[in-house]
Order: C-alpha cells, then sequence, then structure tokens
C-alpha cells in the first residue's frame, strides 16, 4: 500500500485498499500485455483477476461500513477505470479474432467445394 493510514483508519480499510491495488495492478498487467504485439497469457491474467475478485468477495462485510470513506472511493474508481480501459481492448482484440476466424472459416469451405453446389451459376446466368 502507498500511503500510510493514520490510527483513526485503522480496521478492515488498510486490507480492502491492498485487495483493490492488486486487483488493480493485475488488470493493468493484463492491459499492458493486451496492448503488445503477439498473444497474452489469458489463463494467468484470469487467475489474477478471479484472485482478487474473491479476496474482495471476503471483505464484502467490511465494504458496507466504510462506504463513504473516500479512499475507498478514490481505489473504487481508480479501479473501474482501469477495468473499463481493459474491457475496451479486450473487446477489440475479440473483434479481431472473430474477424480472422471467419476469414479462415470462408477459405476453408471455398477451398473444399468444387462449386457443384454453388449459386454463383445462377447468378451469372441471371445477368
Amino acid at each position: 500500500m502507498s500511503a500510510s493510514l493514520n490510527p483513526v483508519e485503522a480496521g478492515p480499510l488498510p486490507f480492502v485498499l491492498l485487495a483493490i491495488e492488486r486487483l488493480t495492478e493485475a488488470i493493468e498487467t493484463e492491459t499492458r500485455d493486451l496492448a503488445l504485439p503477439g498473444g497474452a497469457d489469458f489463463r494467468t491474467h484470469a487467475q489474477r483477476k478471479s484472485q482478487g475478485l474473491m479476496e474482495l468477495n471476503r471483505l464484502t462485510p467490511a465494504l458496507a461500513s466504510l462506504r463513504g470513506h473516500p479512499r475507498l472511493r478514490a481505489a473504487l474508481t481508480a479501479l473501474l477505470e482501469k477495468l473499463d480501459a481493459n474491457e475496451r481492448l479486450l473487446h477489440a482484440k475479440l473483434r479481431a479474432a472473430r474477424t480472422v476466424a471467419e476469414i479462415v472459416a470462408r477459405a476453408i469451405t471455398e477451398g473444399q467445394s468444387d462449386g457443384t453446389y454453388s449459386d454463383q451459376i445462377w447468378r451469372e446466368n441471371r445477368r
């Protein structure tokens, strides 16, 4: 945790902030990896994010008592921003993968067909 807490902020807050910090770091790491050319280790990233989510779920009862705390709000806002950027990049990668898969599937289908059952002949005769 980067900033120290004063004695009034003792209790569950340090644990919650540390869990959010670890989850934020996992999201940032995945986002950086996704931005690089080549593939990302999705399994490792998924495991780290799942671990972070599990930690936050275990701390859920403590979150209720800290609901209005400004440091918690700031940490959660920063996490949400990182998640939004990560989601946009994941969607872009997924769209690209789908496009490539469609191109490959089309090439395979066209490569396996000899044209016998194609409607290409009918379209050419209508002209």
